[in-house]
């Protein structure tokens, strides 16, 4: 039986999460329809508008940066390849959601 390869995109998915996070967190994002926290609250209010996308932004540097860290923990484990799947896809879900929740808190 062939050895299937160790989804190791998966680990690399998160940095994708704090790379698009960054230009938020640095406030370099301005009001639009495409990217970014958008609520009314945001489209309302260019002080909202910025003050949600700083924390969505920064929250999701962070949380991409630890999901990038566990997830490479998980694919280096001798665990299954179904269960690297598994548990990274669970980081990204958990990434997303932080970073959906800042976003939200601070509107």
């Amino acid at each position: 039986m062939k050895r299937q390869p160790t989804p190791w995109v998966l680990a690399g998915v998160p940095l994708l999460f704090a790379a698009i996070s960054l230009p938020m967190a640095l406030d370099w994002i301005e009001p639009n329809g495409f990217y970014g926290v958008r609520t009314e609250a945001t489209r309302a209010s260019e002080a909202a508008w910025y003050r949600a996308n700083r924390a969505a932004g920064q929250a999701g540097l962070l949380a991409g940066l630890i999901g990038f860290a566990i997830n490479v923990m998980t694919m280096r484990s001798g665990r299954s390849i179904l269960r690297k799947q598994v548990l990274g896809v669970a980081v990204l879900v958990g990434v997303t959601l932080v970073i959906v929740a800042a976003g939200s808190a601070a509107t």
